[in-house]
């Protein structure tokens, strides 16, 4: 199928124009068409365009030039899914599914949340190595009642977008996983609330009421996030080609870019740079648009 350019922000007819002169001198043809509608706050353009014309890889570091010149996403992708035929989607979970990064959570009821809060972002800046910086950080959350975590769960905004995207995907059957760095209590938690498929995430070590400081069983990180996608799929038995991975830490990116479809949902500058999509200005609903769906279809199916 035909590569597509998918536009989201403030967009008006000067800037449609100026967009489609800069097509036509790539010798990328198509018609842009509106996905959005007047009771939407963000505009959706999307135009195929010609498979093969440009290299993938220039053309996407042109679209981000564009992207952080502008603040309008512009978003390539070399191939579109089909949103009607089931397929996998896998999700990180902090500041992916859920507005927080649950262990600097933790580490605010424990009085320690500037120490451990800086670390976690550099990890996800991918500045140091995120299995060392995980145990580091857990480590120090030694003695915290485990008590505190409902309340933490409790206190956790969701992602924009989360129930209406989860609506859609399973309406047309695909099956859905949360790939996390972070812990199952949270994890299996935002899996009930929305019927996701399956969870794999990180075990806390409980004692007598109280976290140890340890984990249990294997560190998902970015590796292991990509060897859960792949086993995921051979399980379901799903073409690769319908496969969603999104995310938006640095130990996201080897998911990201082994799906067809990889989503850096308000990622770091990092991630923004070697991801194959990074969307900035619309919440999870966003995927929708990048599968090619218009708002009015959206709306029928997540009521």
């Amino acid at each position: 199928m035909s590569a597509s350019i998918t536009l989201i922000g403030s967009l008006n007819p000067e800037y449609l124009e100026k967009f489609n002169a800069w097509l036509d001198v790539r010798g990328l043809q198509g018609a842009i068409r509106l996905l959005t509608d007047a009771q939407d706050a963000v505009s959706v353009a999307q135009v195929m365009v010609g498979d093969g014309v440009m290299d993938s890889a220039v053309i996407r570091a042109e679209l981000l030039t564009l992207s952080n010149d502008t603040g309008i996403d512009h978003i390539y992708q070399s191939t579109m899914l089909d949103i009607k035929a089931s397929g996998i989607a896998v999700f990180d979970m902090d500041s992916t599914l859920i507005k927080a990064e649950v262990m600097d959570e933790l580490a605010v009821e424990a009085g320690i949340g500037e120490q451990i809060s800086a670390v976690t972002a550099s990890a996800m800046r991918g500045e140091i190595d995120f299995v060392e910086s995980f145990v580091q950080r857990l480590a120090l959350l030694k003695g915290l009642s485990s008590e505190v975590m409902d309340g933490v769960y409790t206190r956790i905004q969701h992602m924009d977008g989360i129930s209406t995207l989860m609506k859609v995907l399973h309406h047309y059957g695909w099956h859905t996983a949360i790939l996390s760095g972070g812990f199952t209590y949270f994890a299996d938690r935002v899996q009930a609330e929305y019927g996701m498929s399956e969870v794999h995430a990180n075990v806390l070590e409980i004692q007598n009421n109280e976290l140890t400081g340890k984990h249990l069983g294997d560190i998902v990180d970015g590796e292991r996030k990509k060897r859960l996608l792949t086993n995921i799929v051979a399980e379901q038995g799903v073409d690769w080609q319908q496969t969603i991975a999104c995310g938006d830490g640095a130990n996201d990116l080897l998911m990201l870019n082994h799906a067809a479809l990889g989503v850096a949902l308000h990622a770091k500058p990092l991630v923004r740079e070697q991801a194959p999509c990074p969307m900035n200005n619309l919440g999870l609903e966003g995927i929708l648009y990048l599968l090619g769906m218009t708002s009015e279809q959206i709306r029928a199916l997540s009521v």
